[in-house]
Parts: structure tokens; C-alpha cells; sequence
């Protein structure tokens, strides 16, 4: 299984900067549209608004290398915005995109079985 999928939640937006944090998102999602190997990236709140996960699949550990360094700049600020960042990962990311995910501490999901 070469497709990298990925959980990321923003767990504890704060009322006060969830306008900035939409408006950080949607500044994020403008540069992933023209990224060939983002395969799906969808954007999702509680019901309050104080929460936020993105659904991520990327084509591959190349894919989602490229993505990173797309969005680097904002990665911080979506990160301080969103109260932290939790990640989970699931396939078999390259060691290189291990090395990159690291100082998120993400849990990562090995691929067992599937359609």
C-alpha cells in the first residue's frame, strides 16, 4: 500500500481565533489544490466549532513530502491557531517522511488488510 493517509486535529481552537483559523485554513487548502498527488483533503468541525480534522490522502510518501514543503510557512500558525496539533498516520511512510512527521509525534497505523 503506497497511499499515506492521514488524521490531523486541531483540538482546542479558541473563539476568539476561529476566524483566523478558517482564514489560515482556507489560505492552506488554496495552495494544496494545484498538488497532483493530494488525493483528498477535507476540512472538518465539531459541532461548536472549537475543533477541527483534516482528512488527508496523499499518493504516496513522496506526495505527502511535497505537500509539507508546500505548506511549512503555515503549518505554525495553523498549529498555534488550533490549540496543537494531533496526527495520526496510517500506511508505510517512507523513511524520509518518518523523519519529517517526527517532531509531531504522530501515531502511526500499519496497513493490515482491506478492499
Amino acid at each position: 500500500m503506497d497511499t499515506i493517509q492521514v488524521s490531523a486535529v486541531f483540538p482546542n481552537i479558541a473563539p476568539d481565533k476561529l476566524a483566523d483559523f478558517k482564514q489560515t485554513a482556507a489560505e492552506v487548502l488554496k495552495l494544496t489544490i494545484p498538488e497532483p498527488g493530494v488525493l483528498h483533503y477535507d476540512w472538518f468541525f465539531n459541532e461548536d466549532e472549537t475543533r477541527c480534522e483534516v482528512r488527508e490522502v496523499y499518493a504516496d510518501s513522496d506526495a505527502m513530502l511535497a505537500h509539507i514543503a508546500t505548506v511549512g510557512d503555515v503549518l505554525g500558525p495553523m498549529v498555534e491557531l488550533g490549540g496543537g496539533l494531533e496526527a495520526e498516520v496510517f500506511g508505510s511512510p517512507s523513511a524520509a517522511l518518518a523523519e519529517a512527521l517526527a517532531p509531531f509525534s504522530p501515531t502511526l497505523h500499519s496497513h493490515f488488510q482491506g478492499k
